[in-house]
């Protein structure tokens, strides 16, 4: 079966259940990764793959929000500065948090638990720092596939040469854990993703291209004798396998859900927080650091593992949080997500467009 995914005759909107999905899946093992009760293998692949994951997925949503335009017949220079409106909201939003959780850990009677210090930093590269400047790089780079190949190239080049020849001048597109250079690689590479996707594979074609991407990228980190380490998330080798390995995960979704319809209601779940994945990345830390809290007032801290292993509770805990964040998209969606993160990108976006055209009228007529 070659059905192409992206041929669709709604053109206000352009919604893709594996996607939808996949983006819960991404949010999935972000909250996994924020569990302080570790479980070995699961916490340690969780925060491994968690935001290479979620920035993928989020250069695979940045291609749909393009074509969504595109079938609506935008205006090139209409879409232009919608891209750099939603980049630079996408960038500009999250600093609001943790702006005021710095602070917060600047006053000595609050502690949270758990938490790791923070400090204000002028230059700060977090998960969605990183997807906002991937938004405004979509606005400079050809939208094809050379050229997005060609990029990722560039970061992971960029990222060598800037940090041994350059770190004083350009140290801050080196400088933080999610550093833009080369972090920005695994958004353009959901931007690839979403080209192989779109020209309409054969099952056996795109499964087999994805065997072949994750046994080559294996061969190389075996070559190398590269650990799978947390801290060789920014080297090529490491980003080679996670790409292939979440490309292999993206074609198994595309090709058993979207194309062959195996869809269970459990993936309902996932679908629903896919939908509002930025908000519900946001709404998941309160929740669950109340719950840590009042485990630690109340019961001591440790009264739960005395009952249950660490798995268990892992379990228990993502269940609770899915089945919470699921319900609330639920009943948000009549209300059309007002006060969200998406809701605060769209409408800011529309904002901005407008503040723009009234600028240069001649322009934007």
């Amino acid at each position: 079966m070659s059905q192409n995914i992206f041929n669709s005759n709604n053109k206000s909107s352009l919604r893709i259940p594996s996607v939808d999905i996949l983006r819960g899946l991404a949010l999935l093992l972000m909250i996994e990764a924020h569990i302080p009760i570790s479980v070995e293998w699961a916490s340690k692949w969780s925060n491994i793959l968690a935001a290479p994951f979620f920035l993928i997925i989020s250069g695979l949503s940045y291609d749909l929000f393009l074509l969504s335009r595109k079938r609506k017949s935008t205006e090139k220079k209409y879409l232009y500065i919608e891209v750099l409106s939603r980049g630079f909201l996408i960038y500009v939003l999250p600093l609001v948090p943790y702006i005021i959780i710095s602070v917060l850990f600047t006053i000595p009677f609050v502690q949270l638990p758990y938490v790791q210090h923070y400090s204000i930093q002028v230059f700060h590269w977090g998960v969605f720092q990183v997807i906002g400047a991937g938004y405004v790089l979509g606005a400079i780079i050809p939208n094809n596939l050379k050229s997005k190949v060609f990029f990722v190239i560039f970061t992971f080049t960029s990222a060598f040469i800037i940090s041994n020849f350059y770190q004083n001048v350009f140290y801050f597109l080196i400088n933080d854990i999610y550093a833009f250079f080369p972090w920005v690689g695994y958004f353009l590479c959901g931007r690839i993703f979403y080209e192989l996707y779109s020209r309409s594979f054969k099952d056996e074609t795109l499964l087999g291209f994805s065997l072949l991407f994750l046994i080559s990228s294996l061969l190389i980190m075996k070559i190398l004798k590269m650990d799978f380490l947390l801290s060789a998330r920014d080297q090529f080798p490491m980003f080679l396998f996670i790409s292939s390995f979440c490309f292999i995960i993206f074609a198994l979704m595309i090709i058993f859900i979207d194309r062959r319809h195996f869809y269970h209601s459990f993936f309902n779940l996932f679908e629903n927080i896919g939908k509002i994945c930025f908000t519900s990345y946001y709404i998941h830390f309160p929740i669950l650091f109340f719950s840590i809290y009042v485990s630690k007032v109340f019961f001591g801290g440790t009264i739960f593992l005395e009952y249950f292993s660490s798995l268990t509770l892992n379990i228990i805990i993502l269940l609770l949080l899915i089945i919470i964040l699921s319900c609330t998209e639920e009943n948000w969606r009549n209300y059309n997500y007002i006060f969200g993160f998406e809701w605060f990108i769209r409408v800011g976006s529309q904002i901005l467009i407008k503040l723009v055209a009234k600028r240069f009228p001649k322009r934007f007529p």
